[in-house]
């Protein structure tokens, strides 16, 4: 059966960091902290003094002294916002005394990689500017980059501490080696997905693989769907990293922490457990019992895990999601065959597309009452959504086919009315076919949302309206309104 393919490309490119002489542990040479680049101030954009063409926010713990080393997150956000990961890590990087870079150039399902450009900008301003431990660095990512975070922590192994991944597994063709008992792990990593993700699967499956190949992780799972978790799932993903570098010998162990964070995960675990989330409390109690092994006796976790495990509702809830998981497989296949099937042949009627997409089917479940039924149909619309609405419609455009673009898009429409995305992308396909009407009344749809004039008038697909009045008066309105239209056409 066709797998459907995930769009999120791994690159040739490849890292080049100026690391320190002298081998891994050794930490680069203490300096003074610049100028701009005060303790505890969080400086939105700086330009970067190795690559000027590339551009980061950064924070700087209030802690922060010359004589000591200090390990930094490197964040990498698929569409370059860097703001939304950093201010989400910047308690925790406070709290536990971490540099926190954050790139506005990070991308993923582009046709060039420019994420090793953007990481080794940031990892050399950071040797330059800071006292960095150049044994603890932590890549972030989330979706295409955190797939690509795979490729990039094993290839810098002894300065890639850990790996935080956010909707998105390693890479298919990506092979494991099982480590060794005994042998120290060549990282650690933290995943986590939304239960609406449409990656879901594929992190619920790692989560196993890891397993097998006895590499320390932890994989947890929050409400939402394909997007960045809330703070307080990237603070436990730092937390994590803090007790993996205590645990392995990366930095001293600090007894009280490790106390105190034992005893508030077991607190954690408590009180779901008696709330009625037994399910939630059983993955905790077996994350305790793996994260604290050598560093504390897990024995009570291990009893109160293996207590929850035998409890039926737990066991039919680990079945059902597991099913919902090989469901999901199921349909994608059954999406990449209609996704094929309408590539090589004349496109359908609308209604038969929405038929063999099963839309009306995955709308109706998800309606349901059930979480885990709802939930799995979600994930099934959400992965409809991305490739009808982007990843299938770009590429009919970069094959210079525009009118199976404006079809498939027909399908998202369904969707999801006059949404802005869709909108642009329609647009974009009129004005390939020089439907100079169609394509900007799409785009004042896509105007609701905030769209930057420069966008517009930069964008390729759309230069054939350059010479008409209304497409001029658009750019115009944009200009003033850059936040979105909506207030002033009543959307």
């Amino acid at each position: 059966m066709a797998r459907l393919l995930r769009r999120t490309a791994l690159f040739g490119a490849w890292l080049s960091l100026s690391l320190p002489l002298g081998g891994e542990g050794q930490a680069s040479a203490p300096v003074q902290p610049h100028p701009r680049f005060q303790p505890g101030q969080l400086v939105e954009r700086i330009t970067s003094e190795s690559n000027p063409r590339q551009q980061y926010a950064l924070y700087v713990p209030s802690g922060y002294r010359p004589d000591q080393q200090w390990p930094v997150l490197i964040l990498m956000d698929p569409r370059g916002r860097a703001m939304i990961p950093l201010s989400r890590v910047q308690e925790v990087a406070e709290r536990l005394g971490y540099l926190a870079m954050s790139s506005y150039n990070t991308r993923s399902d582009e046709g060039t990689d420019p994420n090793a450009d953007a990481i080794n900008a940031m990892v050399a301003d950071a040797q330059r500017l800071f006292s960095l431990d150049v044994r603890r660095l932590y890549l972030v990512g989330q979706s295409g980059t955190a797939r690509a975070s795979w490729v990039y922590g094993f290839g810098l192994r002894g300065h890639v501490a850990g790996l935080i991944g956010i909707g998105a597994s390693k890479p298919e063709t990506f092979l494991l080696t099982p480590r060794l008992p005994g042998q120290l792990p060549p990282l650690v990593y933290f995943g986590a997905a939304g239960t609406t993700d449409y990656n879901f699967d594929e992190m619920w499956s790692l989560d196993s693989s890891l397993t097998r190949a006895n590499l320390p992780h932890r994989v947890t799972f929050f409400d939402g769907p394909h997007q960045w978790p809330p703070a307080t799932t990237l603070t436990e993903a730092v937390e994590f990293m803090e007790l993996m570098a205590m645990r392995f010998g990366l930095r001293p162990q600090d007894k009280a922490w490790i106390d105190s964070t034992l005893s508030g995960d077991m607190a954690r675990a408590a009180a779901l457990a008696e709330s009625g989330d037994t399910w939630h409390a059983w993955r905790r109690y077996l994350a305790i019992a793996n994260d604290f092994e050598g560093l504390r006796n897990v024995s009570e976790a291990l009893v109160r895990g293996a207590q929850l495990g035998r409890r039926e509702e737990v066991r039919r809830t680990e079945r059902r999601i597991a099913e919902t998981v090989r469901a999901q497989t199921a349909y994608n296949d059954r999406l990449a065959a209609f996704l094929g099937a309408f590539r090589n042949s004349a496109p359908e009627a609308l209604q038969e597309s929405l038929e063999k997409a099963q839309l009306r089917d995955l709308e109706r479940r998800a309606a349901s009452p059930d979480s885990i039924d709802a939930n799995a149909a979600e994930r099934g619309l959400e992965q409809l959504w991305v490739y009808t609405s982007f990843y299938e419609p770009q590429d009919y455009l970069d094959r210079g086919d525009p009118t199976r673009a404006l079809a498939i898009l027909e399908v998202a429409q369904a969707m999801r009315p006059s949404h802005p995305d869709v909108c642009y992308n329609q647009a974009r396909a009129h004005a390939r076919l020089r439907h100079t009407s169609q394509a900007i009344e799409a785009l004042e749809c896509a105007a609701r949302a905030p769209l930057s004039a420069d966008r517009v008038e930069s964008d390729p697909d759309l230069r054939s309206l350059g010479g008409a009045p209304a497409f001029r008066a658009l750019v115009t309105r944009l200009r003033t309104y850059p936040t979105g239209m909506a207030g002033r056409y009543g959307g």
